[in-house]
């Protein structure tokens, strides 16, 4: 592929560190081969740069975009490292991806702003996410100092709800309940 046609592929995907490489179209979603350009450098526990390679972690496909309304997935094979000065494993991408995770960052900020003016089923039914999936988002991003009056306590209760005034503005609300709180 011309180094120009890679740059225009990495543009359109928002994915400036990764290697694109075959995509593929299927009738339901289209899949795209990826991999990082740069390899882990430093260990994100201690900071040192005395790593090595500690296997290949297995190949998966995580939602990434839409395009004329297909689901475009990442096919990603990433390397995991170990580093020798702490002995702690790590995957790399992490600016990609969260551990675990099904969906990249570029997904979930989407999903975060579509949530603004939709609820958790119509965002959901689009998007193609569950319902768990984006109340884990909306649950991360609540800021500690929502949090403030209520973190001395052994147990939060969390509550999520939304609301609308006559099926506009759409408002989601976040409560303690045992407390009955407004938290944001």
């Amino acid at each position: 592929m011309a180094r120009g046609q890679d740059n225009g592929i990495t543009i359109l995907l928002g994915v400036k560190d990764l290697k694109i490489g075959e995509a593929t179209e299927y009738e339901e979603k289209i899949v795209v081969k990826a991999s990082l350009k740069k390899r882990a450098e430093i260990c994100p526990y201690c900071g040192s740069t005395k790593l090595y390679k500690h296997g290949k972690g297995r190949t998966r496909q995580v939602l990434h975009t839409w395009s004329r309304g297909k689901r475009v997935y990442l096919e990603l094979n990433l390397c995991r490292w170990k580093c020798k000065s702490c002995k702690r494993t790590f995957s790399e991408g992490k600016d990609l991806i969260r551990p675990h995770s099904r969906i990249t960052k570029v997904t979930e900020i989407e999903a975060l702003w579509q949530l603004k003016d939709r609820s958790f089923a119509q965002v959901g039914r689009d998007l193609g996410i569950s319902y768990s999936t984006l109340r884990g988002l909306l649950e991360r991003l609540i800021d500690e100092n929502m949090l403030g009056s209520i973190l001395n306590e052994d147990e939060i209760h969390l509550g999520i709800d939304e609301h609308s005034f006559r099926h506009q503005d759409l408002v989601h609300t976040v409560t303690e309940v045992k407390q009955r709180k407004m938290i944001g």
